[in-house]
């Protein structure tokens, strides 16, 4: 059904689905996908949500029958226009707990340039040190202008990319 999410259990193990409204009023775990598109400066794309938030490059609902990797290829052409391209796996993390909206992500990334932006969920994007945007987000831990998935899910990144 449109709009339905893959329920999960602590392991990540599918249990169901349920529309995503539900899953995120009553705080049930489900999939998303997180990536993150590098430049070759080191540098990480940002998403100015419609809502003035910040947020990963991009992201999105797994959906009933997709898989991570499968929902992260959409979201990039969706949101962000690009396709085509190499990713790689970066890690695992869970947003949400003990609140609403428990997402369990997968994270990858990717080099690429943005086209086309998906006009009504992406208000800009911009390059930005990854490390000065943690240290921001860390400095002001309060400050509702990063996403809460964001938050979660740049230092998992940043972590990843220091082993390399």
């Amino acid at each position: 059904m449109k709009n339905d999410v893959v329920v999960v259990n602590e392991k990540d193990e599918v249990t169901g689905t349920m529309p995503r409204a539900e899953a995120h009023e009553n705080g049930t775990p489900h999939r998303i996908a997180v990536i993150y598109v590098e430049n070759s400066q080191d540098k990480i794309l940002i998403q100015v949500r419609m809502t003035g938030s910040l947020d990963h490059s991009s992201a999105g609902h797994v959906d009933p029958g997709e898989e991570y990797i499968d929902t992260a290829k959409r979201e990039l052409k969706e949101e962000l226009g690009i396709e085509n391209i190499e990713l790689n796996f970066v890690g695992n993390g869970i947003s949400g707990v003990g609140g609403q909206s428990v997402h369990v992500m997968k994270i990858f990334s990717c080099v690429g340039v943005p086209g086309e932006l998906q006009k009504d969920e992406v208000r800009d994007v911009y390059w930005a040190d990854p490390k000065v945007v943690l240290k921001e987000m860390i400095e002001n831990s309060t400050d509702m202008k990063f996403s809460e998935g964001f938050r979660v899910s740049l230092p998992i990144y940043l972590a990843a990319k220091s082993k390399f």
